[in-house]
């Protein structure tokens, strides 16, 4: 029997309250002329808006294309829907048709390519619209066209990429165009594959008209053809023709260096035939013919070039300028002492240079 404590705390308590039903998860979204945003996370939609407003510059901008209109053949379009979700079973960007509306899905992951996906789904949501107006499926674009979109998306918010596919493309052997083609080639190539592409076709309209073509299906390689018999060897020339005529903003460590020895590398005749000459072997002989105006050449292009360097071998540079800034009027002596403090500083430089590149080469702990 309950005692009579029991029996009042139990009649007192009454009936047990009901759980409160768990609050739905609220969905963030952002609109855009691209596409509308949606995520349950506000940093990750704006995220993910910032890349698909930069596609929208990148193409009305640069390439003059106009947005997508929104009735074609007097079919009304709607904007795209990119939902930032992580569907089990699905690939991390995904595009499908739903009721007459490009769905893309996308799952971001952690942060080391969060900007990556972000871009390959702003561009997927590009070309899958293009391709839907067209009355193609949303897959039927060759594969290259939104890896390089997403590319040039990524540039243009972050500028410095730039430099570093060029830097990197001058590095490494080029891709196969078939492996281009088929999106099976590193980021670096489609974006160095579609800039080629851009320069050799020439006007603008025709970019635009090629760009709208590949994102609509139709093959890539009947415009190769037109440019050359060979497209593997178009492709050989264009991408070293991209790769030379650009300058990098600044420089590697390792192409710092090698500009910094080719400047001191002092061929001259001095009447029977070539000769290398040291620093201070290049003062005893600065009254031959054409020393002092060779001099005068390098320092032209050191002050160009200075700027451009890399912070590891900015003080070998500004004392190689030192010294030949004062290389026509100041004493031997003088010149030698300061050609000692380059060769230190360049020793110095290379050194550091080393413990970089082994750090960055150790593995990471986990």
């Amino acid at each position: 029997m309950l005692s009579l404590l029991a029996t009042c705390v139990f009649l007192a308590a009454g009936e047990p309250a009901a759980a409160p039903a768990p609050e739905a998860p609220r969905i963030f979204a952002n609109e855009g002329g691209l596409a509308v945003v949606l995520g349950y996370e506000l940093s990750e939609v704006s995220f993910v808006a910032l890349h698909c407003t930069a596609m929208e510059r990148y193409t009305q901008q640069v390439l003059a294309i106009p947005p997508i209109p929104g009735v074609v053949n007097g079919v009304p379009q709607a904007k795209g829907r990119l939902e930032i979700v992580d569907l089990p079973g699905k690939p991390d960007v995904s595009v499908q048709v739903q009721s007459g509306q490009v769905v893309v899905s996308l799952r971001l992951a952690d942060a080391a390519v969060a900007a990556q996906r972000a871009a390959e789904a702003a561009a997927r949501t590009w070309v899958g619209r293009v391709a839907f107006a067209a009355g193609q499926p949303v897959a039927a674009s060759e594969p290259w066209v939104a890896q390089a979109l997403a590319s040039e998306t990524r540039a243009l918010l972050r500028p410095a990429l730039v430099d570093y596919w060029y830097r990197e493309g001058r590095l490494v052997a080029p891709a196969r165009v078939a492996d281009i083609l088929q999106g099976k080639a590193p980021e670096r190539e489609a974006f160095l594959f579609w800039r080629a592409l851009r320069h050799d076709v020439g006007l603008s309209g025709e970019q635009t008209r090629v760009l709208i073509a590949a994102a609509q299906g139709r093959d890539t390689r009947k415009v190769l053809a037109g440019l050359a018999k060979s497209e593997e060897d178009w492709w050989l020339v264009a991408r070293a023709n991209l790769l030379l005529t650009r300058s990098p903003v600044s420089l590697g460590m390792r192409e710092s260096a090698e500009a910094l020895a080719e400047a001191t590398r002092f061929v001259f005749d001095l009447g029977a035939g070539d000769v290398v000459l040291t620093g201070p072997q290049a003062v005893r002989q600065r009254d031959a013919a054409g020393v002092q105006k060779a001099m005068e050449a390098r320092l032209l292009a050191l002050r160009r070039e200075i700027l451009r360097q890399n912070p590891v071998y900015h003080n070998a540079w500004r004392t190689l300028g030192a010294w030949l800034e004062r290389f026509p009027k100041s004493s031997p002596e003088e010149l030698d002492a300061i050609w000692a403090d380059f060769q230190k500083e360049w020793g110095e430089a290379e050194a550091l240079r080393k413990e970089i590149q082994g750090v960055l080469a150790e593995p990471t702990l986990k």
